[in-house]
């Protein structure tokens, strides 16, 4: 059995690094789609792929356009009806390792083309603001937009934006229980009146460590031992 380093030897170290070829990635994701293919009707390829963190070690589009396109092919012919969803962006302005949202999503259509994916995806976090209310640091609503207006110009008015990941963290550098309620709320209400939105996913359900200093160990609607934050009952009462 042959093998293969997964990330480029000099990005061992990196956090999250890029995969190194996009022809093997597309095979893993080729024998997952198959393995899954009667369970899983739809897939991200990778996660937040306009921004160093999660694309080390910056974000590349057209490497990450190879990964998309390969993939997205591997996709379809092991699970044939399966949807192809882009990596969902991250907030971010650009710069020398990041991409905003419409930039990168700007860049898929020139370098991949709208025929490698079935829906674009993005994580539209607005915590501490409300979503329905952008400011000048917290602008994912104006972001929402500006995808949209980049899908629209590409003759891609059909397809969705999948809200894959949106909630707020329950820390001291975050906000408080009540303020999550509210952004989650005023998220979720936001997001499902735009005529072109996909699903919408809460981020978390569950506290991985309530407490922690980190920020995303506590985006739960559920403590780490399941009793419940006013949040739960919020996005219970909205969703139905």
């Amino acid at each position: 059995m042959g093998t293969y380093v997964a990330v480029p030897a000099e990005y061992a170290l990196v956090a999250h690094p890029a995969p190194d070829s996009a022809d093997k990635f597309a095979q893993f994701a080729s024998a997952a789609a198959s393995r899954y293919r009667d369970r899983i009707t739809a897939w991200e390829v990778w996660n937040e792929p306009n921004v160093a963190a999660s694309y080390g070690p910056s974000a590349n589009p057209v490497h990450y356009c190879e990964v998309l396109s390969a993939t997205s092919t591997a996709i379809r012919a092991a699970a044939p009806g399966a949807l192809v969803i882009t990596g969902p962006t991250s907030p971010a302005i650009d710069s020398a390792n990041d991409l905003s949202p419409s930039t990168f999503v700007e860049a898929l259509y020139r370098c991949a083309g709208a025929e490698t994916f079935d829906a674009v995806a993005m994580h539209p976090y607005s915590s501490p603001q409300l979503l329905s209310e952008p400011t000048e640091t917290s602008s994912s609503a104006n972001e929402v937009a500006a995808v949209r207006s980049v899908m629209v110009r590409h003759g891609d008015g059909h397809k969705k934006i999948w809200f894959t990941e949106f909630g707020a963290p329950t820390t001291s550098s975050g906000v408080d229980e009540q303020r999550q309620a509210d952004i989650l709320v005023d998220g979720i209400t936001t997001l499902t009146q735009l005529p072109y939105a996909g699903p919408v996913f809460v981020f978390d359900f569950r506290d991985s460590m309530t407490g922690s200093v980190v920020p995303d160990y506590n985006y739960g609607l559920v403590r780490s031992d399941y009793s419940p934050k006013r949040a739960l009952d919020a996005v219970r009462a909205l969703v139905g």
